[in-house]
């Protein structure tokens, strides 16, 4: 009975991760639209967004618009993506405990960069936004500092994800079926992530935004998927609470 219990609460971890996972996708699909699609239709380009002038101005008057895309997009898909990592770990930490418990503390680091990083350009850009009606240049000058400073802690994100995704890619590389076509995606996304942290352009936002909403939505449908009634079994003579593919 204990062991049967102990491979419910796997399954019901893994798929808690695997819906996560799709969730996260769907947030960081809304930032990237957010971000590249909806601010710059109300006069808001990408690089426009780096302006002090040019953002302060347009915050004042939509911080509606501004609160969406920084917090249901950029604060709430890091914390979901981490959740999804914490099932990934437990997924694979009976055949690679050090290697998967690596990718999880790497992927931590990118997960509190991009959320510190959300917060500081929803609270801190926020806050310049009074000051910028009464001294433009004291708010400028600030609105680098802290723009910079979220930007940075956003690189680290970039890194840190790429860095994470690569370590569960080379795991899922040496497993079966769809999550060995997983491995090849994680590849392709994870190398675009960590130059992106060095090399910041908005091309390469777009593409690394867009592989990694592939990449959530995929590992976390698969999770999903994997803890279903019908697609997970216990192996006979296996360790106690561990699934395979049936």
């Amino acid at each position: 009975m204990q062991n049967i219990r102990k491979v419910i609460t796997k399954q019901d971890f893994r798929r808690l991760g695997g819906g996560a996972g799709i969730l996260a996708s769907i947030a960081a699909a809304w930032l990237l639209v957010g971000s590249a699609v909806i601010l710059p239709a109300s006069r808001l380009s990408l690089l426009a967004q780096e302006n002090p002038h040019q953002y302060l101005t347009f915050a004042a008057k939509h911080q509606v618009i501004v609160w969406m895309v920084n917090v249901l997009g950029g604060l709430l898909s890091p914390l979901l993506t981490l959740v999804l990592f914490l099932a990934l770990v437990d997924r694979f930490q009976e055949d690679a405990p050090y290697q998967s418990r690596t990718g999880l503390a790497i992927g931590m680091v990118g997960m509190a960069g991009f959320a510190i990083g959300a917060f500081l350009k929803q609270i801190g850009l926020g806050s310049l936004v009074t000051l910028y009606a009464t001294n433009k240049s004291a708010a400028a000058v600030a609105f680098y500092a802290v723009n910079g400073t979220a930007n940075s802690f956003l690189g680290l994100g970039d890194l840190g994800l790429g860095l994470g995704i690569l370590v569960f890619g080379s795991l899922m590389l040496q497993a079966r079926g769809n999550y060995g076509h997983l491995g090849f995606l994680s590849s392709i996304t994870g190398m675009p992530l960590i130059l992106s942290a060095f090399v910041p352009h908005i091309i390469l936002y777009v593409i690394t935004s867009v592989l990694t909403v592939a990449w959530l939505a995929w590992t976390g449908a698969l999770l999903w998927m994997e803890t279903a009634p019908h697609g997970a079994t216990r192996r006979v003579g296996a360790r106690e609470g561990h699934l395979v593919r049936s």
